[in-house]
C-alpha cells in the first residue's frame, strides 16, 4: 500500500506540474520554440478536464444511485 500511495502521489504531482507548465506558461511562449512539441494544443487545456469531470461525476452518481435504490429494497 505504501508503495502503491508513493506511486499515485509522485504520479499526480508529476501531472500537476506538466498541466500547469501547459496552461500557465506555454501561452506566454513564441509558436514556433521547441517546447510546443511536447504540449498538446491549447484547446485540449479546457476540454479534457470537463470530460474527465463529467465522467467522474456520472460514475460517482450512478453509484450513489443504485446504492440509495438497493438501500430501499
Amino acid at each position: 500500500d505504501k508503495l502503491a500511495g508513493t506511486i499515485a502521489f509522485f504520479s499526480l504531482n508529476a501531472l500537476f506540474i506538466y498541466y500547469s507548465f501547459w496552461v500557465l506558461l506555454m501561452p506566454f511562449v513564441d509558436e514556433g520554440h521547441l517546447l510546443h512539441n511536447y504540449f498538446p494544443n491549447y484547446q485540449y487545456a479546457i476540454k479534457v478536464p470537463v470530460v474527465i469531470m463529467i465522467v467522474g461525476l456520472t460514475v460517482i452518481l450512478t453509484f450513489l444511485g443504485t446504492i440509495m435504490v438497493e438501500s430501499r429494497q
